[in-house]
């Protein structure tokens, strides 16, 4: 019996292009890498700057998605909900220097420097906007496809109850969005957590102060210890497992509730 085409292509192809690249970089890690970087002061801070900073990103990005999913529901012929849908997938074509770049000159010393020399430039505020600015859109998207899902009956069953748009918003439609919320939440927080070009460009990548992971491997290879960059990406790898798990466990969980 003739194999399948796409058994033929999609498997080697996967294997080669998908995880041998990720196995490829966990047998090489080595125990001195290990031990040195888990007793390096500033790999740890720079794991504390990348959760914290983005999971203040990713709740920012579900808070204002979940305001475009108010548009994407009642007004999706106001100029409003037009250009925020044209512009919500911006950040995904734009190359993340380009972002950074203009995230510098938005918000830094030009435009922010009451606030200090350099602004909100270099600093963690400066990381959680740059997460922020190229997560976005995986978080509104999840959120308007919750939207579209659910069965607009109760929408108009609140409407006629006397609820304007904002009130049936609030009061029917979230409270049944914990799956898109959520499933918004944690892209979001996984997009953040991965983010390099725009943060380093906007937010610097100061040990101790601004760093995150990502930085922290790029300074890593640098400066020549490769051992310890091997050992921050699989940490890295780790954790993006572990989100993709739990986002798994979740939805599972949901489809059975």
């Amino acid at each position: 019996m003739r194999k399948n085409l796409i058994d033929v292509v999609f498997v080697p192809l996967f294997l080669l292009l998908v995880v041998f690249p990720v196995a490829a970089l966990l047998l090489n890690l080595d125990g001195k890498g290990i031990e040195r970087t888990l007793a390096d002061e500033m790999f740890w801070r720079s794991v504390v700057n990348t959760i914290f900073a983005a999971l203040a990103a990713a709740l920012l990005c579900t808070v204002l998605a979940a305001g475009f999913g108010y548009y994407h529901l009642f007004k999706q012929h106001s100029i409003v909900y037009k250009v925020a849908n044209l512009l919500n997938d911006l950040p995904i074509a734009l190359p993340h220097t380009v972002a950074g770049l203009a995230l510098l000159l938005a918000f830094g010393r030009k435009n922010f420097g009451f606030i200090g020399e350099t602004g909100l430039a270099f600093t963690l505020t400066a990381v959680v906007l740059a997460m922020f600015f190229v997560s976005y859109p995986l978080a509104a998207r999840a959120i308007a496809s919750g939207v579209d899902r659910m069965e607009r009956e109760v929408v108009d069953v609140a409407r006629t109850l006397g609820d304007t748009p904002a009130q049936a918003y609030f009061k029917v439609v979230l409270p049944v969005m914990g799956e898109a919320l959520f499933s918004g939440f944690v892209l979001a927080f996984s997009r953040s957590l991965s983010e390099f070009a725009a943060v380093v460009m906007f937010g610097g990548n100061l040990p101790g102060s601004t760093q995150v992971l990502a930085s922290y491997v790029f300074t890593k290879v640098e400066e020549g210890e490769l051992e310890m960059a091997v050992t921050a990406s699989a940490f890295c790898i780790m954790l993006s497992l572990l989100i993709v798990a739990l986002l798994g466990l979740r939805r599972l969980k949901w489809r059975h509730a």
